[in-house]
Formats: structure tokens, C-alpha cells, sequence
């Protein structure tokens, strides 16, 4: 009888868990995302999910060092989502730029592009 209340645990874990990839990979953050390109001349056409474990030309592992964590053993709601983005430039060529997304409880959202947005534009001139 216990062995069966492990397995239905166990079963629960794993449905939560893909639940929460399926509502991640979901995520539009057209938001965030479409405001930074107008301001560097280009228009939003789509994002997509690359798929898991991809992240790109971004690193896959990084060590942050400096203070100290007083907030171990607490909740973080910190996570990092990453979206291939389709722009169209000013002279009508669409190119395809990563973008990092940082979000957060306590911290403002941010976006970061590789290539850099104003290394897009000097590309095509």
C-alpha cells in the first residue's frame, strides 16, 4: 500500500512538472520584447520557443560572484526564459536575433539581445 502512495506522488511530481514546461514554453513576451527593437528601428514579427535546454549564443552556465545570498531557504521566483525572435530591419531583410529574458518577484524584467541590437544595424550597412 505504500509503495503505491510513493508511485502516485511520484506521478503527481512528474505531471506538475511537465504542466509547468508546457505554460513556460507557452509564454509571449511580446511586451518586453517589441518595445526595445522599435526603439532600434526594426519591426517584431514573431518569437518562438527553441526548444529545451537550447539557449542560444548566451552562456549555459553562469557563476555570479559578489554578496552574499541572505535568502537561501526562501522562496525565489527568479527565472530565465529564452526566445529566438524574427525582426524585420529598415531595409525590409528579416533577421533572426536571441533574446534572454530575466524575470523576477522583486527585480524589474529584463531583456537581453545577442547579437546586440545596435550590432544588427551596423551589420547591414
Amino acid at each position: 500500500m505504500e509503495y503505491f502512495f510513493i508511485f502516485l506522488v511520484i506521478c503527481i511530481i512528474t505531471f506538475f512538472g511537465w504542466l509547468d514546461w508546457q505554460f513556460n514554453k507557452s509564454k509571449n513576451f511580446r511586451n518586453l520584447i517589441e518595445p526595445q527593437l522599435e526603439k532600434a528601428g526594426m519591426k517584431y514579427i514573431k518569437s518562438e520557443y527553441p526548444g529545451l535546454f537550447k539557449v542560444g549564443p548566451f552562456k549555459k552556465f553562469e557563476i555570479e560572484i559578489g554578496k552574499p545570498q541572505i535568502n537561501n531557504g526562501t522562496v525565489r521566483y527568479e527565472r530565465t526564459y529564452f526566445r529566438k525572435v524574427t525582426a524585420l530591419k529598415n531595409n525590409k531583410t528579416e533577421v533572426e536575433i536571441w533574446a534572454k529574458i530575466e524575470t523576477g518577484w522583486f527585480k524589474e524584467n529584463s531583456v537581453e539581445f545577442n547579437p546586440r541590437l545596435k550590432n544588427v544595424e551596423k551589420a547591414s550597412h
